[in-house]
């Protein structure tokens, strides 16, 4: 009974595959959620990576073609070559597609929901948690967007004044007043 609630049971995960990430501020926004960075409790990678089960109707393509082959006299054997064939070319196909590497960005939240950003890249993942962990140990407001699919991190660096965030900056010889010229 006390198995269930120290299990680690992953059922309550939302495994989530996007392309952008936003942070803008102290929010965290991808898909159609939007997350205070305040709120986020944890992160965690982990490897979602695993072996495809080996396909069981293999073993009966190669059964029937072995039978096809050396029990049936005359040309039902060139269907057993025909059988063996595919069932080889089936073969290698599995063994292309066995291994599926993944890994996930876990993001635990104080309201218990645990979304997890799926990518191929464990690098990448690490470094967007190094992103996160120096926003969430910092106040200051910042812009960043994770672009997944090309592995890019774009900070915005636009020049903040006091709580003006994102606004332009005139350089240079200004006369008047430059809010009036805006």
């Amino acid at each position: 009974m006390l198995s269930k609630f120290f299990s680690e049971d992953e059922s309550n995960d939302n495994e989530i595959n996007t392309s952008i990430i936003k942070i803008r501020g102290r929010t965290l926004i991808f898909v159609n959620s939007i997350y205070q960075i305040s709120n986020i409790a944890s992160l965690r990678l982990l490897n979602l990576s695993r072996v495809q089960p080996f396909p069981k109707y293999l073993v009966w393509l190669i059964i029937i073609g072995l039978a096809l082959l050396f029990v049936f006299p005359g040309n039902i054997k060139i269907f057993g070559v025909v059988v063996l064939a595919y069932a080889g070319w089936q073969f290698y196909q599995y063994e292309r597609n066995k291994l599926r590497v993944r890994y996930g960005l876990k993001i635990s939240l104080n309201s218990g929901e645990k979304p997890i950003i799926t990518n191929s890249d464990a690098e990448f993942l690490k470094q967007m948690m190094l992103v996160l962990y120096n926003i969430m140990n910092n106040d200051e407001p910042r812009a960043v967007t994770f672009n997944l699919d090309q592995r890019q991190i774009v900070e915005d660096k636009s020049i903040n004044i006091d709580s003006m965030f994102g606004s332009s900056f005139v350089s240079g010889n200004v006369t008047g007043d430059v809010v009036s010229n805006v």
